[in-house]
């Protein structure tokens, strides 16, 4: 199933999946690993603020849902 990714409101994002589900993911913490999902790759430096730039970069791109909806 493929999962798309999407913002939503005060700086959090969404993972939208084929079938309406979504997930709100709201911790900056788990930003690097949603980011990763999406194709990121860490390269050093601030990995939140990276990661942050990449997904805001990167809404509305979908990929294969590597578990997130299991």
């Amino acid at each position: 199933m493929k999962i798309t990714l999407s913002t939503s409101d005060f700086g959090c994002f969404l993972i939208q999946a084929e079938d309406g589900r979504d997930i709100l993911i709201q911790s900056d913490w788990e930003f690097p690993g949603l980011a990763s999902t999406f194709g990121w790759v860490h390269a050093g430096g601030s990995a939140i603020s990276e990661a942050r730039d990449f997904l805001d970069e990167h809404i509305g791109d979908s990929v294969e849902d590597p578990g997130y909806f299991e």
